[in-house]
């Protein structure tokens, strides 16, 4: 085969069992790659009724046919499981050198079932697989443990790994490696530590085979002009995600507050430009990637001085720990990126949840003896106190640690009103009362709040992608004709998390099937692709729908429908019931589906999943 390895590794934590499973090209042409071949091997082999931290659920990392390859930003991997968090489908994404390695190894893939008695961590060094005790490192913060391994085994290997939070099955704990890349949302690192797995390091050593390498180099050259006048391209190369920070604020996107208000006077004192002035020394990048979006930062001044970050905070991360927590302190907000990274957490719900706390403490639905310290917005002590609280579940952390929906059923006191999550899982920083179709997004979304699985509001900035028949820009404050353009774009990105390719790559959807045909030597179309997509999201609703998911659970917090900012933004503006129920109409219409939100028969059908 070609791109494609072939093969997966199976690996029984429980009998300490190590087999590998070849994949049928039907399959891999179905499903591509990534995430759409986790999908289905998830659909196929958990149970719905199995809870996320039985040994029965299986946690599959997956690469795709361009991971590793000569086509830029391809060195990225994908993690899905059921989650801790929605109790239904779960996936994270993550960039660095971890996936090209596995590929190098000689697989696309990994599954593991079962659970560990005792800790453990894996090492792959080519066609050497072995289980390894790691006792020793039970406790250890993430980014010691890949020093730590990295030390032992030797600096070719890359590592990918969870710490205490993880260990202690806190809900959004995420898998860290390639010094500080995350696989962060939906709790696939509390996944990874109900099966007592520490770590996995791979090294490899063979080529990745591509059909017709001169070819793809020569397209590669061509069309590079092109990836890099992209401007949003232009605007990470220059200052990472960050430099869309205020670009986002000004559209009233930014959340502040807990996504209660629209302005704030110290904005500007976490925007990209300050950021990247104070704080940032250099650029770094994944894997054969001409954008460089990693900052590499150091803090020069203060309590924190001389901390170092070989990944500083992206946008989310800025915003999550600071104008959400009307926090302006740059040098704080690296210090809780540095603890998320050790203790392994997601830092969107990490953010999310101390909100949340601080909202409560604001209203007197808790006490400061309830969390054992004063929680007054923006205060930095409070911040860092509550991700440790979080991260060893200690306290008001130990309910936060069960993620913002969980924790309001407990706490009450109307919390749910400014509880933020969809389906569990917590917000991203964007409001989607500034573009109401990444509203809609949100609500259908697979794994719950996300901005990633359509990103939809490119479309309501103004981008037209004709290769999609794309060709308008949308009203941003519009609801009707949301619903096509929504399922059109998500099921473009599901092609592209599974072929795996960066979405940061400005490149246009019709080069993507020659790409993959010069890869892989299976000729497509983007038809033929754009179905795959399409196939991709529908086995991920049917397995949300075996595990209870319906109408009822694509809706939106209670805030973004019943409250609008109270200051400046998109002000007063709101995504109503009625609103939502429209573009959810059309939603399903064009998918396929039933008003209960759950495909038909003949859609099923019509994408060979009967």
């Amino acid at each position: 085969m070609y791109g494609y390895i072939g093969r997966i590794l199976r690996i029984d934590l429980s009998s300490g069992e190590i087999k590998r499973e070849n994949i049928s090209e039907e399959i891999l042409r179905k499903f591509i790659g990534g995430v759409g071949l986790a999908a289905k091997i998830i659909y196929d082999e958990v149970n719905p009724e199995t809870s996320p931290f039985d040994p029965e659920n299986k946690l599959v990392f997956m690469t795709g046919p361009l991971t590793g390859t000569m086509v830029p930003c391809t060195g990225r991997y994908v993690v899905c499981a059921k989650s801790p968090l929605t109790d239904a489908w779960g996936e994270a994404h993550a960039g660095g050198f971890w996936a090209r390695e596995l590929k190098r190894a000689g697989y696309d893939g990994i599954v593991f079932e079962g659970r560990s008695e005792r800790p453990v961590y894996v090492v792959i060094d080519d066609e050497d697989v072995r289980i390894e005790d790691a006792s020793h490192m039970w406790g250890e913060g993430c980014l010691n443990v890949e020093d730590r391994i990295r030390r032992d085994l030797g600096e070719s290997f890359r590592v990918a790994c969870i710490g205490p939070a993880g260990e202690r099955l806190v809900r959004f704990a995420s898998i860290i490696g390639d010094e500080g890349r995350a696989a962060g949302r939906c709790g696939m690192g509390a996944v990874m530590g109900s099966k007592m797995l520490k770590a996995i390091a791979v090294r490899g050593s063979r080529e990745i085979p591509v059909k017709d390498p001169e070819r793809l180099r020569n397209v590669l050259r061509r069309i590079y002009p092109q990836i890099m006048s992209f401007p949003t391209t232009q605007i990470y190369a220059s200052y990472g995600t960050s430099g869309e920070l205020l670009s986002f604020y000004e559209y009233g996107d930014a959340p502040v507050k807990n996504f209660s208000v629209g302005r704030w006077a110290e904005i500007d004192h976490i925007s990209g430009e300050t950021y990247n002035k104070m704080m940032v020394k250099a650029k770094r990048s994944c894997w054969n990637c001409p954008i460089a979006c990693w900052r590499y930062v150091r803090v020069d001044e203060g309590p924190y001085a001389g901390l170092e970050l070989k990944r500083g905070p992206e946008y989310e991360t800025l915003t999550a720990l600071g104008s959400l927590l009307l926090n302006s302190k740059l040098d704080v907000i690296v210090r809780a990126n540095y603890l998320c990274n050790q203790y392994g957490l997601d830092t969107i719900s990490t953010g999310v949840c101390i909100a949340f706390a601080m909202e409560c403490y604001e209203r007197g639905i808790i006490t400061e003896k309830d969390a054992g310290i004063s929680l007054k917005w923006g205060d930095p002590e409070a911040i860092l106190h509550l991700i440790e609280d979080i991260g060893e579940r200690r306290g008001l952390g130990d309910i936060l640690a069960e993620g913002v929906k969980r924790a309001s059923a407990k706490i009450g006191g109307g919390s749910e009103k400014f509880a933020m999550h969809v389906k569990g899982l917590e917000m991203p920083m964007h409001d989607p009362r500034a573009f109401k179709g990444m509203g809609l997004q949100y609500a259908v979304s697979n794994r719950g709040a996300c901005h990633l699985q359509g990103m939809v509001l490119r479309v309501e900035q103004g981008e037209r992608i004709t290769d999609l028949k794309i060709y308008e820009r949308l009203d941003r404050f519009e609801v009707r004709g949301k619903g096509s353009v929504v399922a059109t774009v998500q099921n473009w990105h599901e092609v592209l998390e599974s072929l795996i390719i960066c979405k940061f790559l400005g490149i246009p959807p019709g080069h993507i099937p020659g790409l993959y045909t010069l890869v892989t030597g299976i000729h497509v179309t983007l038809d033929h692709l754009i179905e795959a997509g399409e196939r991709i999201y529908n086995i991920k609703r049917m397995f949300n729908v075996k595990c209870g998911i319906s109408r009822k659970d694509d809706t939106l917090p209670y805030r973004i429908m019943h409250e609008g900012l109270r200051e400046g933004g998109t002000l007063g503006n709101r995504i109503s019931p009625e609103e939502l129920d429209i573009m959810l109409k059309e939603y399903y219409m064009v998918r396929g589906w039933d008003e209960n939100g759950i495909p038909r028969a003949e859609t099923l059908r019509r994408l060979g999943l009967q």
